[in-house]
């Protein structure tokens, strides 16, 4: 009786649990969805370790939803972007020179617009809610982002983080093209 226990015990889990290939799968599909196909179909995917899960051949790459975090926030990014995601993690100066794109059309979390490391609502005025699909874009030369309001409820694009390393234009997209 007890080794038929065990056995059904085993038997539960094998069914509920994923396997690490539906668990892959589940994040190369949350990656995907962050960018056009023609960006994410041949993109590598990485998980927010930083781990390649899938490697691509087009130069792109694409990160899934963080569970830590609210809403649906997926990433399809390209070098100069990598480059700034592994400064912003590790809290230096990104040494990107190129410019770069970063696609997030599922969404993003609720997120300050001026303190990069914010983990808290700082006010309306300064903390970004309710951000549907939209585009990034870094600029080698931050004096290029001086053109561009940094009020992100102008209803086009903004700076978000001005006057700190990791200084962006958000784009914001009312509707995008492709399935995913």
């Amino acid at each position: 009786m007890r080794r038929i226990s065990l056995w059904l015990g085993v038997l539960i889990l094998m069914v509920v649990m994923p396997t690490t290939s539906e668990a892959q799968s589940d994040v190369i599909k949350s990656a995907m969805s962050a960018g056009p196909m023609s960006v994410s179909s041949d993109a590598t995917i990485m998980n927010w370790n930083l781990e390649v899960v899938r490697e691509g051949t087009n130069g792109w790459t694409c990160l899934p939803d963080r569970s830590d975090t609210p809403g649906n926030d997926p990433w399809c990014i390209n070098d100069p972007w990598l480059n700034f995601l592994k400064a912003y993690v590790a809290k230096t100066a990104p040494t990107y020179t190129g410019v770069g794109i970063a696609y997030m059309l599922m969404g993003d979390t609720p997120v300050s617009n001026s303190n990069p490391y914010a983990s808290e609502a700082t006010g309306p005025g300064d903390w970004v809610t309710g951000l549907g699909a939209h585009l990034m874009v870094l600029f080698p030369d931050h004096t290029l982002l001086g053109t561009f309001p940094a009020d992100h409820r102008n209803g086009g694009p903004w700076v978000m983080w001005p006057d700190t390393p990791y200084a962006h234009l958000m784009i914001p997209i009312a509707a995008h093209g492709g399935s995913h």
